[in-house]
């Protein structure tokens, strides 16, 4: 019977005077839930990268989650989209400036027939550069690669797989 009075005096004083639970102060509590969003980012005046989101949650730190998916283009300085990414939820951390994108994530170039697939990615739109220690596949025309780990540019141009665990020649297949 003691610590329900406990409880319910924290509760009180808690919204009384400001304070959060651990629970709450430990996860955040979103300050502002946005619908249907748009953001186009750029660099004097050229579009870098533009996304796109059906929920958006912000939190007072400067983070936000995207809970019910994400698609992203990057653009090169032409105005092109040089390569398009998408995943089932996605996460910004505002400290570190990093993107992290969870679940069936796929990440194509338009400039070529390159595709990632894996689980969870993470982008640091300061270095144009994506990174993971997870499962990864890579698809060309002519090859299908697979590993754990990757370091590559935004654009898939340049890659470089950790732990090569598969190599598969495509055109030898068909």
């Amino acid at each position: 019977m003691k610590n329900k009075h406990c409880f319910w005096a924290y509760f009180f004083f808690g919204i009384a005077f400001g304070f959060t639970p651990e629970k709450d102060r430990a996860y955040g509590i979103p300050t502002l839930e946005s619908s249907h969003i748009e953001l186009l980012c750029s660099e004097h005046g050229v579009v870098k990268y533009r996304l796109f989101t059906d929920k958006a949650l912000h939190y007072e730190n400067g983070d936000r989650t995207y809970p019910e998916g994400i698609h992203i283009e990057f653009y090169e300085s032409n105005k092109e989209v040089s390569a398009t990414g998408r995943a089932n939820s996605g996460y910004f951390f505002a400290e570190k400036n990093v993107y992290a994108f969870r679940g069936d994530v796929e990440l194509k170039s338009l400039r070529d027939t390159r595709q990632l697939n894996t689980e969870e990615l993470h982008w640091s739109p300061e270095t144009e550069t994506f990174y993971t220690d997870k499962f990864i596949r890579i698809e060309t025309e002519e090859e299908l690669l697979t590993g754990a780990g990757l370091i590559a540019k935004q654009d898939l141009s340049y890659y470089n797989i950790s732990k090569p665990q598969g190599l598969l020649n495509v055109k030898s297949i068909k």
